[in-house]
């Protein structure tokens, strides 16, 4: 019982608090998501698009900081989605910059809230800082006309390389693993993106959704009902 009231209780408290923290960013957006890493290691960037268009296809340039490089081969489809797709990432000639084209190619064009389309990794440098990820162009082309890019805003992303790297169920990058990442795991469900958000900690299951059952996870953590803290 105590368990469940704890578990209740932060849950309730996270979804009271949501009003005050939320700020939404618009329709037919492209989300890079933050991360955390380790130096002289690889860490998994998460791309999202929240759309309430239907769109064929997506394609995104991203240069990529001083110290990273891409690791060749590791662009891919979110394996989560129920769709078949292409993805054709390259580094531009002359640049240190990753371009990512993605199709859709059955079953219709990507639905409205499509969630993350693609991951892809990079090397990390062999020094901690923080490092930001700034997409310089864009397109969400419509499914009823290719030639009408609909993304109506671009959001960069942060890479944390620390010590320590990255932390399961801390969704808010900050090293920890507290109610306020449970907060922000809910804004996240609801639609409300609020940066920092770190998708890879939220996904604590690593099936490329952040859902309940992460909120969950993450209050688990929370209460250390693994090592029998609340018996």
């Amino acid at each position: 019982m105590k368990k469940i009231t704890k578990s209740l209780f932060i849950v309730v408290f996270g979804l009271s608090t949501i009003t005050l923290l939320a700020q939404t960013y618009g329709e037919n957006i492209l989300i890079i998501h933050d991360a955390v890493g380790k130096p002289d290691s690889t860490v998994v960037i998460y791309a999202e698009i929240i759309n309430d268009e239907e769109f064929a296809c997506y394609m995104f340039d991203l240069p990529i900081p001083e110290g990273f490089t891409y690791v060749t081969g590791s662009a891919a489809n979110n394996p989560g989605r129920n769709t078949i797709g292409m993805i054709y990432p390259s580094i531009l000639d002359g640049t240190n910059t990753l371009r990512i084209i993605g199709f859709h190619l059955v079953n219709g064009p990507w639905p409205g809230n499509d969630g993350v389309v693609c991951t892809f990794e990079l090397n990390t440098p062999d020094q901690t800082g923080i490092y930001q990820l700034v997409p310089d162009s864009a397109f969400i082309l419509s499914s009823s006309n290719l030639n009408d890019n609909i993304v109506s805003g671009i959001f960069d992303g942060i890479v944390y390389i620390t010590p320590e790297g990255s932390v399961s169920g801390d969704a808010n990058c900050d090293g920890v693993v507290n109610v306020v990442d449970v907060i922000k795991t809910i804004q996240y469900i609801m639609g409300i993106i609020e940066k920092p958000f770190c998708f890879a900690n939220a996904d604590l299951n690593s099936d490329i959704l952040v859902n309940i059952e992460d909120v969950v996870g993450t209050i688990n953590i929370i209460l250390d009902l693994n090592s029998g803290f609340l018996k």
